[in-house]
């Protein structure tokens, strides 16, 4: 069974905060990248990847934090430039970096970690699996 990786994550690049995208940008208040971004974005991803897909080496679970790690170092070495086209008014050259990076970033996911059918255990909005309700 094939998951589409590479565009869960160009889908989140539509869903996660413009504050996110200006911080990997350089763009937010401070004017400086916040590595904090690539980490927020880093877990929203893999939080999304989970409600399908597992992540292992050589055949053991890996824990979301270490894939978060792992993704949020991979996202903060994109260029300064390259992020700073997410978050540019034209939609056609932002649309084509958000691909290029979505494929980059699902490719560097694949090489370091077997992809496996697992989908997290999900009970609604008033469950208690680990994607029910934040307290």
């Amino acid at each position: 069974m094939e998951h589409d990786i590479e565009g869960t994550i160009f889908i989140r690049f539509a869903l996660v905060g413009r504050p996110v995208l200006n911080g990997l940008a350089g763009k937010g208040q401070r004017r400086r990248r916040d590595p904090h971004a690539a980490t927020l974005f880093a877990r929203d991803i893999v939080q999304a990847l989970r409600r399908q897909i597992g992540f292992r080496r050589q055949g053991e679970p890996v824990a979301d934090d270490t894939v978060e790690a792992f993704l949020s170092e991979a996202i903060w070495q994109i260029p300064v430039e390259a992020c700073g086209e997410l978050v540019g008014v034209d939609a056609g050259p932002r649309d084509r970096r958000k691909r290029e990076i979505s494929k980059a970033l699902a490719a560097k996911l694949m090489a370091e970690f077997e992809i496996v059918a697992d989908p997290a255990f999900y009970h609604g909005y008033t469950g208690t699996g680990p994607l029910g309700p934040s307290r």
